[in-house]
Formats: C-alpha cells, structure tokens, sequence
C-alpha cells in the first residue's frame, strides 16, 4: 500500500510542476506578446503590428493542431491475429498492456 501511496504522490507533484511550469510559460508569452507590440508599433503601424502577431499566433495554432490530428502507424490487423490469435478480444486487450507497461519499464530503466 506504501508503494501505491508514493506513486500516487510523486504523480501529484509531476501534475503540480505541469501546472506551474504551463502558468509561467503563458505568462512569458503574453510579455513577448506585449514586447513584439511594443517593438513592432515603434517600426511599423499598429495594425501591421497586429496582423504579424496574430499570424505568429495562427501558425502555431495551426501546428499544434496538425500534431495532434497526427496518428500513429496503425498496426496491420494480421499481426495483432497472429500474435494472439487464439485469446478472446478481451484477453488481447490485457495482453497488450501488460506488454505496454513492460515496455514502459524497460525504456524506463534504459534512461
């Protein structure tokens, strides 16, 4: 039980550093914004300004949604029937993760 306790409290305190670190990191961003306001209104008009950091703003956006539409390679259903092709869909299911979480160790351990 002491173990599961010191895995859920190590888990807590990875979300809370998440957390914070995301905080800051969008408080930096809006005094970049401020600053390439602030520097950009001094070379150019304001609505030049404006459309610069907002197409900055777009392209990222755009990005980080292309990331995460992104899918990984499915794995052809012959390998997932020949692998275990005896064991009901529900046993393959425990069967992966359990090899999920071993894989997980061993990358784990490799660090």
């Amino acid at each position: 039980m002491r173990g599961l306790e010191n895995k859920i409290g190590e888990a807590a305190r990875k979300v809370a550093a998440f957390i914070l670190g995301g905080l800051l990191a969008t408080v930096g961003v809006g005094f970049l914004t401020a600053a390439s306001w602030f520097a950009l209104t001094e070379t150019q008009s304001q609505v030049f300004a404006a459309t610069v950091i907002g197409l900055v703003y777009l392209g990222v956006g755009a990005v980080a949604i292309g990331i995460g539409t992104m899918s990984r390679r499915a794995t052809p259903r012959s390998e997932l029937t020949g692998q275990h092709g005896d064991l009901s869909p529900m046993q393959t299911v425990a069967v992966s993760f359990l090899q999920g979480l071993e894989q997980g160790r061993q990358t784990r351990r490799a660090r």
